[in-house]
């Protein structure tokens, strides 16, 4: 027996929504709840070590990349037609090495905003400064 859409949408409930708390940090569901630290639990962190691992893969395309290049190129000699193979090669060679400058200059740029804060917190303690042989005459501390 098929089921009318009547029947179908009698039994969704369209009024079900997924909340986020906050305070708690739970995600409730139609079906049960599920914590947001309990996903760090079950994946052992590795949501958090995004940033840290996206070097690596950068890396390893980059040396695949590199592998399929020279198979294509021995392809394209061998064969002396068009080769899918080099073409793969080269989008995959392209995409690692360009991940791996955007990670580069990302660190660079996180790098400066870092010494831009401490010398920021530095120079909040600073009370009093000669000028005139730039010592600190006083230093807050807290």
């Amino acid at each position: 027996m098929m089921a009318t859409s009547e029947e179908l949408s009698a039994q969704s409930n369209p009024t079900q929504t997924v909340k986020y708390d906050p305070k708690s940090q739970t995600v409730t569901l139609p079906s049960g709840l599920v914590s947001v630290a309990g996903v760090t639990v079950v994946t052992g962190g590795a949501e958090l070590s995004c940033g840290s691992c996206m070097l690596a893969f950068a890396v390893w395309g980059t040396v695949v990349g590199l592998s399929i290049v020279s198979l294509g190129l021995w392809d394209l000699s061998v064969y002396s037609g068009p080769s899918h193979l080099l073409a793969l090669g080269l989008v995959l060679l392209l995409t690692s090495l360009s991940l791996v400058a955007m990670i580069f200059v990302l660190r660079l740029i996180m790098k400066k905003r870092r010494m831009k804060a401490r010398r920021e917190r530095a120079e909040a303690n600073l009370v009093l400064i000669n000028d005139y042989a730039e010592v600190v005459l006083k230093r807050v501390t807290v």
